[in-house]
């Protein structure tokens, strides 16, 4: 069992996976075959957080069928669920919120319609996986917006952002890409081919990103207890692994990016436990899976660089190069390698 973070999104995933007396179990698998089940299930959070459909392969416009495409962009609908009902958008509607959600305030203009055009993608991409143009979902911060006398203040970067950037998305090889995004980089990005042994995506290749370690969220400590420590790696391991094997004897596995991939126990008559990275750093609270180990006497010190998974799109980066003066179609293709804009008819 692995679980798969993306930022505030955890999800479980089972690969050639065992449960024995709630102890997770990796069985030995081809790493081409688990790194594409991986990657897919990775991104199984956008494809859940945005909206599905069909995209046409012959002209690269949104349709599911024949009337849909006549009827253009409208048809595609967001039901977002709320506390008392369900509030009903359309797909440009929905972007402005959803920007709203996870860019952060104040960022550059630029900046903005980077991010609104991945957020777009993602919304491409899975209706296209889907094949439906209604997508239903639970989006509680939205709550903050509905019936508010000041949206349209809060919301008029957004609006502009979305607008100037209609219809546009970010495709490879006439495709909508997996517009994979993040808070702030370690100094630089993740290959994603490296991490998931997969070919898939190579436009998710690292690129540098120097002028995320400029950003005051940039590093953090974290200090666990070993008690706690311990605690939380036996919930996962099992009560059969040792306190010393789980307290000394992880071996960790670091990406080129330094970012942690897994880390695996062993112990002589028990099944190895493998722990993916991003699981890892979510189990302790931390802001990525970059980090230095420091294992004292009664504590384990996390030395953590950068916000977030690290693959894609650096938001505090994308900002700083749009203060720099780049566009955001410049931005896109700096992070997310030979990729083109597409347009949505």
């Amino acid at each position: 069992m692995r679980y798969k973070e993306r930022d505030s999104y955890i999800v479980i995933v089972h690969v050639g996976c065992l449960m024995k007396k709630n102890r997770i179990v990796l069985k030995r698998t081809n790493k081409r075959e688990a790194g594409n089940f991986l990657l897919f299930v990775f991104l199984l959070p956008y494809v859940c957080a945005c909206l599905w459909g069909h995209v046409g392969e012959e002209t690269g416009s949104v349709v599911s069928n024949q009337k849909e495409a006549q009827q253009g962009e409208a048809v595609y609908k967001v039901e977002v669920v709320m506390d008392w009902g369900v509030w009903e958008l359309s797909m440009e509607e929905y972007l402005v919120y959803r920007l709203a959600l996870v860019m952060p305030k104040g960022y550059d203009s630029e900046a903005l319609k980077a991010q609104a055009v991945l957020l777009r993608t993602e919304l491409i991409l899975s209706y296209q996986e889907m094949q439906n143009t209604v997508l239903r979902i639970e989006e509680s911060g939205f709550s903050r917006y509905y019936g508010s006398k000041h949206t349209e203040e809060i919301l008029t970067d957004c609006k502009k952002a979305v607008e100037e950037t209609r219809g546009i998305y970010l495709v490879y090889q006439g495709e909508p890409i997996q517009a994979s995004y993040f808070k702030i980089s370690n100094g630089q990005t993740r290959d994603a081919g490296e991490v998931w042994h997969t070919d898939s995506c190579p436009y998710l290749a690292g690129v540098p990103c120097p002028q995320d370690k400029a950003s005051t969220e940039y590093s953090s400590v974290v200090t666990v207890e070993k008690e706690r420590y311990i605690e939380k790696l036996r919930s996962i391991a099992g009560d059969d692994y040792k306190e010393e094997t789980l307290w000394q004897g992880g071996i960790f596995s670091f990406d080129s990016a330094g970012y942690m991939t897994e880390v695996m126990y062993q112990e002589e008559g028990l099944e190895d436990v493998l722990i993916d990275g991003e699981a890892f750093r979510h189990i302790f609270g931390l802001e990525s899976a970059s980090m230095k180990m420091e294992r004292t006497e009664t504590n384990m010190i996390f030395h953590v660089t950068g916000v977030g998974h690290g693959f894609g799109m650096s938001q505090y980066g994308a900002n700083c190069k749009a203060l720099n003066g780049e566009k955001y179609e410049q931005i896109l293709q700096e992070f997310f390698l030979g990729t083109e804009l597409a347009k949505f008819e």
